[in-house]
C-alpha cells in the first residue's frame, strides 16, 4: 500500500518565498510545480502528471513549458544508455476534484476511472 497522504500538512513557505523573492512573471520568469512523478523501479518506467481540478486548463505558458520538459526528457532518455522507458508528461483533469466525483480527462480525452487506473499503473 502507498504511504498515507499528508494532506493539509504541506508547508507553503517556500512557495510564498518564491513568489515574493524571485523574478516577476511579468518579466518572463515562469514558475510551475509538477504534481506527480510516477515511477516503477522494477519495470523501469516513469511518467510525469499534472493534475487539474474543477475542469481547469493549463495556461498557455504552462502548456509550452510542459511540452518542452516532455521533449527534453524524451530526448535525454533516447540518447542515454539506460534502460528506463519514459511514458510522457500527461495532464489529468477532473470535473470536480477526483475520479470518484465527476468526469475525468486524460490529455483532454474523456476516460473512465478504470481507464485512468490502467494508464497510470502502466
Amino acid at each position: 500500500m502507498t504511504r498515507e497522504e499528508q494532506t493539509g500538512k504541506r508547508c507553503l513557505d517556500f512557495s510564498r518565498w518564491i513568489r515574493r523573492s524571485l523574478p516577476d512573471s511579468y518579466d518572463g520568469y515562469m514558475v510551475s510545480d509538477v504534481d506527480f512523478i510516477l515511477a516503477d523501479v522494477v519495470t523501469k518506467k516513469i511518467m510525469l502528471v499534472e493534475e487539474k481540478t474543477h475542469s481547469a486548463d493549463c495556461k498557455k505558458w504552462q502548456k509550452n513549458l510542459f511540452r518542452n520538459i516532455d521533449r527534453w526528457i524524451s530526448y535525454g532518455i533516447e540518447n542515454d544508455s539506460n534502460d528506463w522507458e519514459y511514458l510522457g508528461f500527461h495532464v489529468v483533469t477532473f470535473e470536480n476534484t477526483a475520479p470518484y466525483n465527476g468526469l475525468i480527462w486524460f490529455d483532454n480525452k474523456l476516460v473512465t476511472e478504470k481507464q485512468l487506473i490502467d494508464k497510470l499503473s502502466f
